[in-house]
């Protein structure tokens, strides 16, 4: 996790001191120090840190660079410097910050809870589908042959006993940048095979996928359930 923040100036005052002479211009009389300090800032001010001045000239219209200050105007900063005191609001952030990480770190929470609680009741649901399948659900599943993997649908056609009896759809998808559209579930009879194929309940509820009998290194993994207009995925 990545935090941004910003480098910000607080004013503290700015003064007038005509008895320094300016290092640039060499004349007296025109001189201001601008105090500031430094601070972080996180959802609101944090960690002030320094107090600097500024040194400006207003004869020749510079700011006088801190290399080039003198003893005389170092001695004037440090005295000015020890009569400030760092505003209390510059600490606010000590506060908000910390609060702000609860609230973000708690909604990570809450919404992977939430997500965990839909997936636990999708998987529950796919399971109760497999063991009691209505007519017309699709199911979305993962499809081998022991060496090439594809992903389609089977749609109930009716069950029988210990039989649930599918068409296999005629989309076939082998790329797995396909999953979106993986997720467009083909409902109509005409994307889907004419004769139905014949699976065991029993062994779908036992091994979540349901297996051909007349190639046994074929099958297919449960990966959804799409009802009545919803997709349940299980992952």
């Amino acid at each position: 996790m990545f935090f941004y923040y910003q480098i910000r100036n607080h004013p503290h005052k700015t003064v007038a001191v005509p008895e320094i002479t300016c290092p640039l211009c060499h004349t007296a009389g025109h001189m201001e120090m601008n105090f500031m300090q430094k601070y972080a800032w996180v959802f609101g001010p944090i960690a002030p840190s320094g107090k600097f001045a500024m040194a400006f000239c207003d004869h020749c219209k510079n700011h006088v660079p801190a290399v080039r200050w003198t003893d005389e105007m170092d001695t004037v900063f440090q005295l000015h410097k020890r009569e400030l005191k760092t505003p209390r609001r510059l600490y606010r952030g000590l506060i908000v910050f910390p609060l702000a990480m609860v609230a973000i770190v708690g909604a990570i929470i809450l919404v992977t809870k939430v997500k965990g609680n839909k997936q636990q009741g999708n998987q529950a649901l796919v399971k109760e589908a497999i063991a009691h399948p209505r007519k017309g659900d699709i199911f979305q599943i993962n499809q081998s042959d022991g060496t090439n993997t594809n992903y389609t649908y089977f749609k109930v056609a009716s069950t029988r006993g210990d039989s649930i009896y599918m068409y296999p759809s005629t989309v076939h998808l082998t790329d797995m940048k396909d999953m979106k559209q993986w997720d467009e579930i083909p409902v109509a009879d005409d994307a889907y095979e004419k004769t139905p194929i014949a699976f065991s309940i029993k062994q779908a509820q036992t091994s979540d996928m349901f297996m051909y009998n007349t190639q046994p290194t074929q099958y297919g993994i449960v990966w959804s359930l799409y009802r009545d207009g919803q997709l349940y995925k299980k992952y």
